[in-house]
């Protein structure tokens, strides 16, 4: 009787779920020009694989506790800005696909404390292009969440949650404008088990056993357009007509950015690497003032065909895919900005032990310059 109770209990905590949960926004803003206020809310609904029958190193270290795939719905027509064109209803509606992950941190009795970040892609209703949306430039975004939250169990097969998170969604210049939508949420859910069994795992599929390598990596993006308007030319005080807003929703930008990077990397344990590399963004068109709107980046905007920096950073392993971050100093950037500082943010996805796909943003504060896509080459 021991025996078949312990049994049961075991097929209960490896079952996977789904998960509905009601979100009332708390606070929305972005980074930069404009200052929002009104009602939000929305749905989210996810499908979660449940991890505690797997022991591949990443999931063991990082107690994953699910990996989840979240469906989520904005209601964003009450929202407007304190000033200027935003209009209630000018952000319309937004619909987000994400991948998660349930990192338990601890538990106190039945209950469960979670950490969950997620990355994804947004889609919204409204954009410059459609109503004037002076904040958004492009229907499909790039997405993340972040949240902290509690789960406690109501019944064998149910439980119930609640907590606070953290949405962001913008394109990373790919189109502008590109201020981002940022939003703070609560939910309140409940969490169904299935009877379906989490993926089991005890040995990692893939793996890097060298402790140290050198990484080269190229790749390409493109950055969109700035807004119609004018910009006073630091050489002549005088303003600089860039275009006006019908040219510019029928411009097809072509300012184009290769980045290279070259570093070595330490293999501190299964789960992190430390970092210490170059990076140099090309620029296809350095800025001119005479050709202003076609060749102006904002903190990104270069007199040269080239920037250098120096920089520090991690790489996060989960099985197959990396997530990377650095920061860095600039050793050589001849700017119409004085920037000495600049950051990168990506994931890698391993093909074999020896090259991998590669796609990073590069910025500078909380303002993207351009996303870089392309190829990283390990040699061990």
């Amino acid at each position: 009787m021991f025996l078949f109770n312990l049994q049961i209990c075991y097929a209960q905590n490896n079952q996977n779920s789904f998960a509905i949960s009601p979100l009332q926004g708390f606070t929305i803003f972005a980074p930069y020009n404009y200052q929002l206020k009104g009602n939000f809310y929305g749905l989210e609904l996810a499908y979660q694989l449940n991890m505690s029958n797997n022991n591949v190193d990443w999931v063991r270290i990082l107690h994953v506790k699910d990996i989840a795939f979240s469906a989520s719905y904005f209601n964003l027509q009450s929202v407007s800005t304190t000033g200027g064109p935003g209009f209630p209803g000018f952000l319309g509606n937004n619909f987000g696909l994400l991948t998660m992950l349930d990192i338990s941190l601890f538990k106190s009795g039945k209950t469960i404390f979670i950490f969950s970040p997620g990355i994804g892609f947004a889609y919204a209703t409204q954009t410059y292009y459609t109503n004037n949306n002076p904040i958004v430039g492009s229907h499909v975004n790039l997405a993340i969440q972040a949240g902290f939250k509690i789960e406690t169990p109501i019944s064998a097969t149910t439980k119930i949650t609640a907590g606070l998170d953290f949405f962001h969604y913008s394109n990373s210049a790919y189109r502008l404008p590109n201020d981002g939508v940022n939003n703070i949420n609560a939910a309140l859910g409940i969490v169904k088990d299935i009877n379906l069994t989490g993926p089991s795992r005890q040995k990692p599929t893939f793996g890097i056993d060298d402790k140290q390598s050198f990484e080269f990596g190229i790749g390409i993006g493109r950055r969109g357009f700035i807004q119609a308007g004018q910009y006073i030319n630091n050489q002549t005080g005088k303003p600089v007509t860039l275009t006006d807003s019908a040219t510019q929703k029928s411009a097809i930008s072509n300012l184009y950015n290769a980045g290279i990077y070259a570093g070595y990397s330490y293999r501190l344990n299964e789960l992190f690497s430390l970092k210490i590399g170059t990076d140099a963004v090309y620029y296809f068109k350095p800025f001119s003032w005479d050709n202003f709107y076609k060749t102006y980046q904002e903190t990104g905007t270069s007199f040269d065909k080239y920037s250098l920096g120096i920089s520090l950073g991690t790489d996060v392993w989960m099985g197959r895919m990396a997530l990377s971050g650095n920061f860095g100093y600039y050793l050589h950037y001849n700017s119409i900005n004085p920037v000495h500082y600049y950051w990168t943010l990506g994931g890698k996805y391993y093909l074999n032990s020896w090259i991998a796909l590669n796609a990073k943003i590069y910025l500078h504060g909380f303002e993207a310059q351009y996303a870089n896509f392309g190829l990283v080459f390990n040699v061990y």
